[in-house]
Formats: C-alpha cells, sequence, structure tokens
C-alpha cells in the first residue's frame, strides 16, 4: 500500500507571519524570527539592535527627553501597557554596576543573545498584543544604546544606589 501525502495550506496567522516578518527584513533589514509555537515575531538582540525595557511611565519620560534631545527610537508597548523596550544602535557593552543600578528602578538591558517580540504590523495598531509606541521607519538612524540608558540614568537618578 502506497501512502499519499496532501499538503495543507499553511494557517491564516502562519502566512500572516510570515509576511510581517519579510516587511520587517526589507524595510529595516532587522534580524526577524517567526517564533511558531508562540505565533509572534521576535528580533535578535546583538550585532545589529540593542533593546532596554523600563517602566511605561519611566519610558514615557525617556521617550520626552529622546525628543528633546532631537532622537527617536522605536519602542514597544508589552501587551498590558506597563513596559515600553527601546530599540537601539549597539554601544560598547554596559559596565555591570550600571545595569545593576538601573535594574533597581525596573530597568532592564536585554543581553546579547536575547529576544524582543515585535507587533506584527509596522503601524500603531492596538489590541491584546505588543503594540508600537513609536513605530521604526526605513532608513532612520538608531539612536545609541547608551543615549537611552544615559536618560534613563539621569530620570531615576534619586531613586538608584549611590554604586558607581
Amino acid at each position: 500500500m502506497k501512502l499519499s501525502v496532501t499538503p495543507k495550506p499553511a494557517p491564516g496567522w502562519l502566512r500572516e507571519l510570515a509576511d510581517a516578518r519579510a516587511t520587517y527584513q526589507e524595510l529595516l533589514g532587522w534580524p526577524v524570527s517567526v517564533q511558531v509555537g508562540r505565533r509572534s515575531l521576535v528580533v535578535a538582540v546583538g550585532s545589529a539592535l540593542a533593546a532596554v525595557a523600563m517602566p511605561a511611565a519611566l519610558g514615557a519620560r525617556v521617550r520626552a527627553q529622546l525628543g528633546i534631545s532631537i532622537l527617536s527610537a522605536p519602542i514597544v508597548a508589552n501587551p498590558d501597557g506597563t513596559r515600553w523596550t527601546f530599540l537601539a544602535r549597539p554601544d560598547e557593552p554596559v559596565r555591570p554596576a550600571v545595569v545593576e543600578d538601573l535594574a533597581a528602578a525596573g530597568v532592564r538591558v536585554a543581553p546579547e543573545g536575547s529576544y524582543v517580540v515585535l507587533p506584527t504590523t509596522l503601524d500603531r495598531s492596538s489590541g491584546p498584543a505588543e503594540r508600537w509606541i513609536d513605530e521604526p521607519r526605513p532608513n532612520r538612524i538608531l539612536p545609541p544604546l547608551h543615549a537611552i540608558i544615559a536618560l534613563a540614568r539621569r530620570l531615576t537618578y534619586r531613586e538608584l544606589p549611590r554604586t558607581a
């Protein structure tokens, strides 16, 4: 008896993720992957991108200060909107003492090799998933990671321990 396999078309959600992945890669050049099990898009933190996450209230203040400095960064909000992740250009490694200080204020610098979950569209759509606060734009240079860390540190200075 001969077995025959009839290929089934990919589910709609998988086609949507694949299309979104292609859009990110073509327009922005980001190393985006599809996580099928989670039905999400992720971007690797490393040589192309850096990321720093913080409470939304602090993120709003950092965002405003970046604007005053004539800088902008793509910012992703988590599903409940309580944390914002700023995407940046990688810099020199952040000193461990600075990472520890910022952790006390709820700021987390994503380590190389980790992933950031991205919204499935490049617009400011809302819904129960990740969404853009400020979406990325083609041909716009990302701010350096240290600029975002410096602003977060300055804005939380009174709250931080004095180790570094």
